[in-house]
């Protein structure tokens, strides 16, 4: 199978890999070629596009977001319900762990946007309260 030696620019670092291709059609054996004698870090870095993060998802003012990703486990009101600031709302669980979402304000809700077993991301609209 053919062997090649790559050297990899990573974040301004290099490194001498060497890869086999699996997927090539059988080849008749030839001496891998050596690495080069250049020395790691002399090779200039490739400039190369870094992923941007998702667009934040569109909220409606009044929506309460999650601070974190996890799993709804409880929805403890419903819509048309009066609350006050402090009251927990929903329980999230990330990691083994239990947050409840309290209201940030005195309102009613409007809108509840989860339900339990749902999965949620951070940013995203748990409920909305007017």
């Amino acid at each position: 199978m053919p062997i090649k030696h790559l050297r990899i620019t990573v974040e301004g670092k290099s490194y001498d890999v060497t890869v086999e291709r699996y997927d090539a059609p059988d080849a008749p054996d030839s001496p891998p070629t050596p690495p080069s004698t250049q020395p790691v870090g002399s090779a200039a870095a490739t400039p190369v596009a870094r992923p941007t993060a998702a667009p934040k998802a569109v909220t409606a003012p009044g929506d309460v977001l999650s601070p974190l990703a996890g799993i709804v486990k409880a929805v403890d009101t419903q819509v048309g319900a009066a609350v006050k600031s402090g009251d927990a709302l929903i329980t999230l669980e990330a990691m083994k762990m239990y947050t409840a979402i309290h209201a940030p304000t005195d309102g009613t809700v409007t809108a509840i946007h989860v339900s339990p077993g749902d999965a949620v991301d951070e940013g995203q609209a748990l409920f909305t309260l007017a």
